[in-house]
């Protein structure tokens, strides 16, 4: 393919505003025109006082949803809302999930203005992560003239999965208020022994009709599930309410979990003794302790006892005597890099199968058999499982994980293991070289959840061979956004790779949509130019906080801003990226 037919190619993939954009203008002139009851032609540059606005991605143009400024991708509805504030015309974009659900939307995003529908200028561009959490991308119009508004997009990646409703399974769960859910058996004891013993009681009574919960308020014991079943769902997303849960019922995994998470926790400043009052508020034993045991490393406890800090009234007696206190001794005596913090040992046996536990199912794979938990094997799915004559499930051993195995010298075994491993709570994820293998056996099984996870998990392609090798296996498993990342890597990263690639002919070896894709980025890229341009990038901005009229737009940094865009973050490198790719502000 010659260099003009490449620029054809990019121009055809282009976004502008074409047919579909105008003919919505025309309905909104037409919607004015009706409500002025006139008879007079309305033109193109009709005086109205909010900009038109369009989103577009993925070169498609959105279509408008039910509601009045929303605008639907997928599950994803945008949300834009123009509101006037001290004579400033503001522009916000949202995004939110149709269904309840875990989600995120990485993109490259561009805004274009202009004042007339057919002649539009990128203003802006930065790459923007959407999720539960994330702040309205806030557009600031510096001057009336701008009349349409462009927000077009490119996806980098995208994770959406809903929320189980909890309909299905063997168990009933009941709580105070009297309403009832049903869960999968034995999946309660992934989280700790003592919901273990309660459903091992359920399962022995017959005169039991319901597990009781009133170890906490039924939205805390959701969150409880929420990790044990395979969601996505951060621990932070409530953080207080999963506290209360895994302490009622004494989730020690998810305890250490949660207390590290607080420890570690640096999106904003926090004080030692605002970081020691949530520790004790929320009942996390081993955040108390650590955090005293390193207030007394640095001398912190020292200066503020000399201050005049009451620890005995701030702690409440028995918590600073039966934790803060032996933690203050036993670090007068440690070395500088000691801890008291301590992650629970990993009991997962896969291949022993403890006398009397009833919590497991049998695989057999390539004849061994395999034991994991019966509940998380029923909430990732058992459908592609043959069953044995002695009841046991029977895993597939196909030809494509054979090569895989092969490929990389692994033993069959061990990657099951690694698998089953990560697909229990908060599970480690398999070693880099296993990471095919994995999804190999997710995709044969259908383990979807498994699979879409772990291809986010690829390390970056360092060689032609490499590259290739991943463009080929994501259009083989129809990995969306491992294709994504590769095909924006055309444009930055890995664009020398493609183009050696390209060369030698071998891109025409993958789907059609993969090789167009890859050839519009090498050639017209939003990325181009790697050295000054964050589009090159997959590293979110924290700068929802922008301004733009016709010429040009910026990002806004004045004031405080939030602990990420600063140094007071350790996450300011992957807020600015490397120092090649630092954001030029005026």
């Amino acid at each position: 393919m010659s260099l003009s037919e490449l620029s054809v190619l990019s121009a055809e993939t282009a976004i502008s505003f074409h047919e579909m954009d105008l003919e919505i203008l025309k309905e909104s002139q037409k919607a004015l025109r009706e409500e002025a009851g006139g008879k007079e032609e309305v033109e193109e540059t009709v005086e109205n006082p909010n900009p038109i606005v369009f989103i577009a991605v993925d070169d498609q143009n959105l279509p408008n949803g039910e509601e009045e400024d929303s605008f639907i991708f997928e599950k994803l509805q945008f949300r834009v809302k123009q509101v006037m504030e001290n004579g400033t015309r503001r522009v916000y974009l949202s995004v939110q999930a149709t269904t309840p659900a875990e989600w995120q939307l990485l993109v490259q995003l561009r805004i274009k203005t202009g004042c007339q529908s057919n002649i539009l200028n990128v203003v802006d561009k930065d790459v923007y992560k959407f999720d539960s959490f994330s702040y309205p991308l806030n557009v600031e119009i510096q001057n009336s003239d701008v009349k349409f508004l462009k927000f077009e997009m490119r996806v980098l990646n995208l994770m959406y999965l809903d929320l189980p409703t909890f309909e299905e399974g063997d168990e009933v769960i009941e709580f105070d208020d009297g309403s009832r859910i049903r869960v999968h058996s034995n999946i309660l004891s992934l989280l700790s022994d003592y919901l273990g013993k309660s459903e091992k009681e359920y399962a022995s009574r017959t005169d039991c009709p319901a597990i009781k919960a009133t170890c906490s308020e039924k939205e805390a014991f959701l969150e409880l599930l929420y990790q044990a079943y395979p969601t996505r769902r951060p621990i932070f997303a409530s953080f207080r309410r999963l506290t209360a849960g895994a302490v009622g019922y004494k989730c020690d995994n998810l305890i250490y979990q949660l207390s590290k998470h607080l420890i570690d926790y640096n999106y904003r400043p926090m004080t030692f003794l605002q970081r020691f009052q949530a520790a004790i508020e929320n009942r996390l034993e081993p955040a108390i302790s650590e955090l005293a045991f390193r207030a007394a490393l640095d001398g912190t406890w020292n200066q503020m006892i000399q201050s005049g800090f009451e620890p005995e009234n701030f702690c409440g007696r028995q918590v600073y005597t039966k934790i803060v206190c032996p933690a203050i001794l036993l670090a007068r005596n440690a070395k500088p890099d000691a801890t008291t913090l301590k992650k629970p040992e990993n009991n997962l046996k896969f291949i022993e199968l403890e006398e009397g536990d009833t919590t497991k199912s049998a695989i057999l794979f390539r004849g061994t058999i395999f034991y994991i938990n019966s509940g998380i094997l029923a909430a990732h799915g058992k459908e592609m499982l043959c069953i044995g004559q002695n009841g046991e499930y029977i895993a597939r051993y196909t030809a494509e994980f054979h090569r895989e195995c092969a490929r990389g010298d692994l033993i069959p075994g061990e990657v099951l293991v690694q698998l089953l491993t990560y697909m229990h709570p908060m599970g480690e994820v398999p070693h880099p070289d296993m990471i095919r293998a994995c999804i190999v056996f997710a995709f044969d099984h259908g383990w979807n959840i498994v699979k879409e996870n772990l291809e986010n998990e690829f390390e970056p392609p360092i060689t032609p061979d490499e590259y290739m090798s991943q463009l080929m296996f994501g259009d083989k498993f129809d990995l969306k956004n491992l294709l994504r990342v590769n095909i924006q890597r055309a444009e930055s990263s890995c664009r020398e790779l493609a183009e050696v690639l390209e060369r030698h002919g071998k891109l025409k070896i993958l789907k059609d949509r993969t090789h167009e894709g890859i050839m519009d980025r090498m050639c017209s890229g939003w990325g181009l130019n790697p050295m000054v341009n964050r589009l090159s990038t997959r590293f979110p901005t924290t700068f929802h906080h922008r301004t733009v009229n016709l010429q040009r737009g910026k990002a806004v940094v004045v004031g405080e801003g939030r602990a990420v865009d600063t140094l007071n973050s350790l996450a300011s490198d992957h807020a600015f990226g490397e120092p090649t790719e630092l954001i030029v502000v005026d």
